[in-house]
C-alpha cells in the first residue's frame, strides 16, 4: 500500500510538476525530478527569448534615418561669396535641426539626420537673411541662397556716422528736440508736438524733427501721416535712421512688409544698435508668411519687451506651437496689461488654448 501510495504521488507530480514546488512536505525525489525537467525547458524558453529579440532591437531605428549633407554657397546679390555667414536647417515648425557657417568662400556643408521630407534652409550674415525651401531625400543636396543689401566684402555699405546735415541744425532747434523727446518718453503727445513746432520754426530743414514728428504719428495711428513725414526726413538727411525706422514701422502696419523690411534693412546697416529695426524686420516677415525666419530674427534678438513677445506669439501660433504661443502672449499681458491690444490678447489666448481650436489668423499689432 506505501509502494501504492508512492506510485501514485509520483504520477500526480509527473503530470502536474508545479504541485511539487507548493507542497508543504515534499519529498526529495520529487525536487530532483522537476530540477531535471525544468532547468532544461527554461534555458530552450530563454535561448527562444533571445533570438527573437534580436529582430525587434534592429527595427527600433526608422529606415528612412539616415545621414544627409546639404552644401552649397552663400553670396550677395551680385554674386560674391559671403564669408562666415551663419547656415541653419529649420524644420517647418522652426525647430533647428543643424547649424553650420560659411567659409572665406561662402562654401557650406551641413550633415543632419532628419527624416526625408521639406525643411527650411536659412543664411543669415549680421541682419540680413534669406531662405529657401528644401526637399531632403537623398544624401546630397547643393543649394545656392544670395543675402541682400550686402556689399562685394560681405559687409555694410553703410558705415554710421553724424551727417552734415544733421551738425548743421541750430543749437536752439536742438533744445527744442530735446524736449520734444522727453515729453514723447512720458506720453505727453501734445507736449511733444509743440516742442517740433518749435524747433521747426528755428529750422524748417531740420531733418530729426520730421522723424520724430513721424514717431508722433505712429503714436497717434496716423500711418500715412507717419510715411509723409519720414520721406521728407529722408530727402533732407538721408542718413537719417530714425526715419528709417519710423518708415518700417508704418510700412508694417499698412501691410507694405516688402517696403519694411527694406527700410528697416537700412535703419540698421546705419545703426547696427536698433533693436527695434531687427524687431520690424521680424514684423515683415511674419506678414509675408515667412515664419521660420521670422522666428529665427526674434531668436537672434533675444529681447525682454512686450511688443517682443507678442509678435513671437503671433509666429508661434502660426507654427502651430500653440501652448508656446499662449506662453508668449502670457509674457505680453503680464509686462503690459493696460496695453488696448490685451483684451484682443486675451480673447486669442481663450481659442489656442481651447482643444481643437485653431488659432487666429489675425496678428495683434
Amino acid at each position: 500500500m506505501a509502494a501504492d501510495s508512492t506510485s501514485s504521488r509520483w504520477g500526480i507530480c509527473r503530470e502536474r510538476t508545479e504541485c511539487c514546488w507548493y507542497s508543504k512536505k515534499p519529498n526529495r525525489l520529487s525536487w530532483l525530478a522537476v530540477e531535471k525537467r525544468t532547468v532544461p525547458a527554461c534555458l530552450i524558453l530563454f535561448l527562444l527569448l533571445v533570438l527573437t529579440s534580436i529582430p525587434a532591437v534592429g527595427q527600433t531605428t526608422s529606415p528612412n534615418r539616415r545621414s544627409l549633407i546639404i552644401h552649397g554657397l552663400i553670396v550677395t546679390a551680385q554674386g560674391h561669396p559671403v564669408a562666415r555667414a551663419t547656415v541653419e536647417v529649420r524644420d517647418l515648425r522652426g525647430i533647428k535641426m543643424a547649424t553650420a557657417f560659411t567659409d572665406a568662400a561662402g562654401s557650406f556643408a551641413i550633415t543632419t539626420a532628419a527624416n526625408p521630407g521639406e525643411y527650411v534652409l536659412l543664411a543669415a550674415k549680421e541682419w540680413q537673411i534669406g531662405d529657401e525651401r528644401i526637399i531632403l531625400d537623398r544624401a546630397d543636396r547643393e543649394v545656392t541662397i544670395a543675402l541682400p543689401f550686402i556689399g562685394a566684402a560681405g559687409v555694410p555699405q553703410q558705415v554710421y556716422t553724424v551727417s552734415a546735415q544733421a551738425l548743421r541744425v541750430p543749437a536752439k532747434a536742438r533744445a527744442y528736440l530735446k524736449l520734444a523727446q522727453e515729453k514723447f518718453s512720458k506720453s505727453n503727445i501734445a507736449g511733444a508736438q509743440r516742442e517740433i513746432d518749435h524747433a521747426l520754426q528755428v529750422d524748417s530743414t531740420c531733418a530729426a524733427a520730421f522723424s520724430m514728428r513721424a514717431f508722433l504719428r505712429l503714436s497717434s495711428r496716423d500711418f500715412h501721416g507717419a510715411i509723409e513725414d519720414a520721406t521728407l526726413s529722408l530727402a533732407l538727411d538721408p542718413a537719417d535712421a530714425n526715419a528709417y525706422l519710423a518708415l518700417a514701422t508704418a510700412y508694417n502696419s499698412v501691410s507694405e512688409f516688402q517696403k519694411a523690411e527694406a527700410a528697416a534693412q537700412q535703419a540698421l546697416g546705419m545703426r547696427p544698435d536698433f533693436w527695434q529695426g531687427q524687431l520690424e524686420i521680424a514684423k515683415a516677415l511674419y506678414g509675408e508668411g515667412r515664419f521660420v525666419l521670422a522666428l529665427r530674427e526674434l531668436d537672434e534678438l533675444s529681447k525682454d519687451f512686450p511688443d517682443v513677445h507678442l509678435v513671437r506669439a503671433n509666429i508661434l501660433a502660426s507654427l502651430n506651437r500653440s501652448e508656446e504661443a499662449a506662453q508668449e502672449f502670457g509674457l505680453f499681458l503680464k509686462e503690459a496689461p493696460g496695453d488696448r491690444r490685451s483684451e484682443q490678447v486675451r480673447k486669442i489666448v481663450a481659442e489656442i488654448t481651447e482643444p481643437a481650436a485653431p488659432p487666429s489668423d489675425s496678428m495683434v499689432r
